[in-house]
């Protein structure tokens, strides 16, 4: 530590690393980096000059070897994350690592293993689970399954006791993408794995933290194990959640949006800035401010409308949208996910987002593409969700 904050080393310095790693710890009081290490040294420089960073390294075990250094932030490609993690661990290191945490479940056994040995906390960067708005939008759904209230004018043609299937919660994460977006390196098996291992962990891990303390029990996929996919999920208590990921959409439409419906009532979340309540008496629209907003003066008011006029605003002009996307962002929970897990390092709290759930989400995408290989539905064992791993 330096001065009462956490010193940090930055493995891995490319486009990500530039719009949420470095300037998520440059906001965190108790946080500092102090090395930028990447393959490519003259990034590393141009990341350390820009954010005023002090060492630059090629050789992440040069800042493992330093004792200042208190945990390091892994933002290379997937396939590197297994010996930087052993290393780090090996070393005393808390580690923050980027999704997945590992492409295969033997990796992610390595993982665990490394981390238990070293006595040091992990926490994998599934960032949805510490959204602002999908905290208050499952906490309105808790609220609503222990005392459902409905709307007066509801229409019953004859009271009777419920179906089992009318007692259960569906939770919908509809997601449109342009598949042009992504390099080949992320589709590459060897290096990225394909969407489902590269993105679709975030909302596998998603809707297993919306249903916790439930596990999920079954899964059932179909489309293509590269691109465009659908995911069904059951939970042990009979919940369900659905994953439709487009790769033909495009971004002149918000990415994601969130549907749960259960007991007579809908939640809605709309990209993160907007959630609507339907089928419960006096429940108010909820906005949420974006975690990047070049555009204040523009539809202040917030929400999903105000979201469409800042965006048309910000590409109106624009060659690329990539190329201004990263200075225009909603709230997925990046800072959240950072600013819990250096607390739990301070205070020797549990990670926000540990080794086990990072393991659970590589696990749960394996079954979904060994489900589309076999055009059929898979159970999910149990003792892989909660797996007993000799330290």
């Amino acid at each position: 530590m330096r001065n009462g904050m956490l010193v940090s080393a930055q493995i891995g310095c490319g486009a990500f690393a530039e719009s949420q790693d470095f300037p998520n710890f440059a906001k965190n009081p108790k946080t500092m980096i102090k090395y930028c290490c990447d393959v490519s040294r003259e990034r590393a420089s141009h990341m350390a000059e820009k954010f005023g960073i002090e060492k630059v390294t090629s050789d992440f075990m040069e800042a493992l070897k330093d004792p200042e250094v208190d945990m390091i932030k892994v933002c290379t490609s997937h396939e590197a994350h297994l010996p930087i993690i052993e290393a780090a661990a090996a070393a005393g290191k808390h580690i923050f690592c980027e999704k997945p945490m590992a492409m295969e479940e033997k990796e992610a056994f390595q993982i665990i293993r490394a981390v238990r040995r070293g006595g040091v906390k992990l926490c994998v960067d599934l960032n949805r689970r510490m959204a602002p708005s999908l905290h208050a939008l499952r906490a309105k759904y808790l609220e609503h399954k222990k005392n459902p209230q409905h709307q007066p004018w509801r229409f019953i043609e004859k009271p009777r006791v419920p179906f089992k299937e009318e007692t259960l919660t569906h939770f919908l994460i509809n997601i449109q993408d342009e598949s042009s977006s992504y390099r080949l390196v992320h589709l590459d098996p060897l290096h990225g794995g394909g969407v489902i291992i590269g993105e679709s962990v975030h909302w596998l891990d998603l809707a297993c933290w919306f249903f916790a303390p439930q596990v999920p029990v079954r899964i059932q996929a179909w489309g293509s194990s590269r691109l465009s996919h659908g995911i069904n999920l059951t939970f042990s208590e009979g919940d369900t959640a659905t994953i439709i990921f487009s790769c033909c959409g495009t971004f002149d439409y918000p990415k994601e949006i969130y549907e749960v419906t259960s007991n007579a009532a809908l939640f809605r979340n709309k990209f993160f800035v907007e959630n609507e309540y339907f089928g419960i008496p006096g429940a108010n629209r909820e906005v949420f401010p974006l975690q990047h907003d070049p555009f204040p003066e523009t539809a202040p008011e917030g929400g999903f409308n105000s979201y469409m006029e800042k965006y048309k605003k910000l590409v109106q002009d624009a060659e690329n949208s990539k190329k201004v996307y990263n200075k225009f962002s909603v709230n997925k929970g990046h800072e959240n996910m950072l600013d819990s897990f250096v607390d739990a390092i301070l205070n020797d709290k549990p990670s926000p987002c540990d080794e086990i759930a990072g393991h659970v989400s590589t696990y749960l995408a394996k079954q979904a593409i060994k489900s589309i290989e076999l055009s059929q539905s898979l159970p999910v064992l149990y003792e892989y969700i909660r797996p007993a791993i000799q330290v």
